[in-house]
């Protein structure tokens, strides 16, 4: 199992500000991003790298979306 974080996508929610960060427990980048790109209003594309991926023992795939507050 790996931890993929991307600290800023475009695309992770429906709110006047869409951007935010997103972590995603999955096996590999692909699981990711399919998972990611599950929940509502959460797009990452292909050329959105992750940031940091790191590998963790154990655990089941989960995603946490981190959307920007923004001003409002």
């Amino acid at each position: 199992m790996k931890v993929f974080i991307w600290e800023r996508v475009e695309q992770c929610s429906d709110f006047y500000h869409p951007e935010g960060g997103v972590v995603v427990f999955a096996e590999d980048e692909t699981s990711a991003r399919a998972l990611a790109n599950s929940e509502e209003c959460c797009e990452i594309r292909e050329d959105e790298k992750p940031d940091c991926v790191r590998d963790v023992l154990g655990g089941e795939a989960s995603v946490y979306v981190f959307p920007d507050a923004g001003c409002c």
